[in-house]
């Protein structure tokens, strides 16, 4: 039986991964409706939390340090909700390791666990022309169980909000971006283990 992984510590997650952490909880939880009818806390708890956290991570950067407090203090009210939904998620599933990883959460098995990867190789982004793509790639990484591309608009700060994409390839075409907007982008591989080790981040703007 699979166990859930209970650590979003700022060790583990810096504020903004935490943020896309939880993003990625409250999609994939509504998504399983079906395994997971009453999450609790609620989802839309949840997403009010995260919502409030966001705001005063967007007031701490460059601000003072008693608004760095605040952010610390909602940061921990939130990882204290995550940490009950981790709860109901482990009971929900029954330990299925396949329907832990739908609600967007890892798992600390115990057994066959992928740890942290190195850096990836030949990480580069490609623009295409005229077509408001990018295409994302890397060296493939040996028994990498998939791989995790960020993107956020450039400059990246501590505020910026992260989108996240997995793929079982070690390329990815994102498409749907602005035209002449430059994002940030960076890529890691990835095991059962929560912790990433991303490449150097490198700045392009979709044609």
């Amino acid at each position: 039986m699979a166990e859930v992984l209970v650590n979003y510590s700022i060790d583990t997650y810096t504020d903004p991964q935490f943020v896309v952490e939880v993003e990625s909880i409250e999609t994939k939880m509504a998504a399983n409706i079906a395994t997971y009818p009453t999450p609790s806390p609620t989802l839309a708890a949840i997403t009010a939390e995260r919502i409030k956290f966001q705001g005063k991570l967007a007031l701490a950067h460059n601000g003072t340090p008693a608004q760095t407090s605040d952010k610390d203090d909602e940061r921990k009210i939130l990882e204290g909700m995550i940490h009950l939904e981790c709860a109901y998620v482990q009971q929900a599933s029954g330990g299925d390791e396949t329907k832990i990883l739908a609600a967007g959460m890892h798992t600390a098995a115990t057994k066959g666990r992928i740890g942290v990867f190195g850096v990836v190789a030949n990480f580069n982004v490609i623009t295409q022309q005229a077509s408001n793509k990018v295409l994302v790639s890397c060296k493939a990484m040996p028994k990498a169980k998939f791989y995790e591309i960020m993107f956020t608009p450039s400059p990246a700060t501590s505020a910026s909000v992260w989108v996240t994409k997995t793929t079982t390839s070690h390329s990815l075409e994102i498409d749907g971006l602005p035209s002449f907007v430059p994002y940030v982008f960076k890529m890691a591989a990835c095991g059962t283990d929560p912790g990433r080790n991303f490449s150097t981040p490198i700045t392009r703007a979709a044609n």
